[in-house]
């Protein structure tokens, strides 16, 4: 034995067969071998593997539910390969490409690792609830976030290309979408704000955004307008001067009967109109058009637009006598009742002055004579009546008087009664219609005489006082050489006394 062993050919051979072994164990897949995998295999559990849907139409169908959300595995497989695999290597899905509408139940389907195979699955069906879906337009909201810088305001928003889009979701869940918005940060904002994509928000009933909602268009390009304060005001023309003699004004229209006034809020409160426009009479030769600027008043920061075209159409003053135009009695104090004694009947004549085209249409409820009874006590009184016209249309008499019998009705209703028998009819004499007011009908004649100097408001110049007062010959004089005008579109938007 000693001597093979040392024979030279036997340790050739015996070196080879070594040899052979060594190749064969570096060389040796246990995976080739059914026998070493069953030796060398281990088993792996892996808890709540998420079940992932795939094959459906999100713009067509919801997925509402799916029970359960997630599955466990039991696995084998060499240590190695076990130890390369993540969770994310193990896949179990639900192919709901050919589930209909409803409830259904679905078999699961697994993808493993690599060199790693799948000994149970728990369960290994999933129940699904599918729903279609459906798709309806809403209004795009503009939220905005914090507050302007101290002075400014967020005007109206701009939403564009527009402020509708179409927003998709189940039936069920579309029936709670409370506001579909964008959100826009103004804090400190000075000028206007832009963003030129944001996003959609769906939102429910209760505030919260329904994230699962899909939105087409699903960003936007929002403006808001950071500006001041600002206020639209009808546009009020006042009067300085007076026209050439014999000349009245028939018409006047303005290019705007708007403007936009800017400054504090407090400040805009506090106005109703803007007069910061005058027109000076001793300019005006005849008809044309005129431009005045619109300067802004105390406490205004601007005004829009700056100037305004003024049409003044004149012509030569003529006079109308307007005749029966009953005495309304203002003022009377209460538990007084008065009358008028002079005119017996209560109507005086009226003599006015202005452009031909208004005195043509001019008619007796547009002339109001007002006899003023404050601070007047008890007895006859002889008083000057105003006398209130439309505009552009001024008294041409003197100044009209009556005389008015005020009496206490409390005292009166103390005397004795007569105990004379009354004469069974009633003495001979002229039936006096002379109009009596009693405290109750005081309301009335005020609303009337505020309703006759509507239109004859003060315009803050002097050359404009006296015509609404009839009574004062400096009145008259005043209105003579300027007219007036009904056209309802000018006396809107003039605040002037009868020029």
């Amino acid at each position: 034995m000693d001597k093979w062993l040392t024979h030279p050919t036997a340790l050739k051979i015996l070196s080879v067969l070594i040899a052979l072994m060594l190749w064969a164990v570096v060389h040796f897949d246990p995976e080739s071998n059914p026998n070493a995998t069953i030796t060398t295999n281990e088993s792996h559990v892996i808890d709540a593997v998420k079940i992932k849907t795939i094959g459906l139409d999100e713009k067509t169908r919801a997925l509402r539910a799916i029970d359960p959300g997630a599955v466990k595995l039991v696995v084998s497989g060499s240590r190695a390969r076990l130890a390369a695999a993540s969770p994310d290597d193990y896949v179990v899905s639900a192919n709901l490409s050919d589930v209909p509408n409803g409830v259904h139940e679905v078999v699961l389907s697994v993808e493993l690792p690599r060199g790693v195979e799948l000994v149970k699955m728990t369960p290994n069906r999933a129940t699904v609830q599918i729903e279609p879906m459906q798709t309806k337009e809403f209004e795009v909201q503009v939220l905005t976030e914090g507050a302007p810088a101290n002075g400014y305001k967020a005007g109206e928003p701009i939403v564009k290309p527009n402020n509708r889009v179409h927003v998709t979701l189940p039936e069920d869940e579309l029936e709670t979408v409370g506001a579909v918005a964008v959100n826009v940060n103004v804090n400190g904002e000075e000028e206007t704000v832009s963003e030129k994509r944001a996003r959609v928000i769906v939102y429910d009933n209760d505030g919260k955004e329904l994230k699962d909602a899909v939105v087409s268009p699903s960003v936007v390009e929002v403006e808001v307008p950071i500006t001041k304060p600002f206020k639209q005001l009808p546009l009020q023309i006042g009067f300085t001067g007076a026209l050439p003699a014999g000349l009245s004004i028939a018409k006047l229209e303005l290019s705007t009967e708007q403007v936009t006034v800017y400054g504090p809020q407090n400040e805009l409160d506090k106005l109703e109109f803007y007069d910061g426009v005058i027109v000076d009479l001793d300019k005006v030769t005849g008809s044309g058009t005129y431009t005045y600027d619109i300067k802004p008043i105390d406490g205004i920061a601007a005004v829009d637009p700056k100037t305004v075209s003024v049409s003044i159409t004149v012509e030569e003053t003529s006079s109308r006598l307007i005749e029966r135009v009953p005495v309304t009695l203002s003022g009377l104090a209460d538990g007084m009742s008065a009358n008028v004694l002079i005119p017996t009947d209560g109507l005086v004549d009226v003599t006015v002055r202005g452009a031909p085209t208004l005195l043509t249409g001019l008619k007796e409820s547009d002339v109001q004579a007002v006899a003023r009874l404050e601070s007047l006590g008890v007895g006859q009184h002889e008083v000057t009546l105003d006398i209130h016209l439309p505009n552009y249309v001024s008294p041409d008499t003197a100044p009209v008087k009556v005389t008015v019998d005020i009496i206490d009705d409390k005292a009166a209703s103390t005397k004795p009664k007569d105990t004379k028998p009354a004469d069974k009819e009633p003495p001979a004499g002229p039936v006096d219609a002379t109009p009596v007011i009693k405290p109750e009908d005081d309301e009335a004649a005020d609303a009337a005489t505020d309703a006759g100097s509507t239109n004859s408001a003060d315009t803050g110049t002097d050359s404009a006082v006296g015509s609404n007062a009839g009574s004062s010959e400096a009145g008259a004089a005043a209105g003579t050489d300027t007219g007036a005008s009904s056209d309802s579109s000018i006396t809107d938007n003039v605040n002037a006394s009868n020029y």
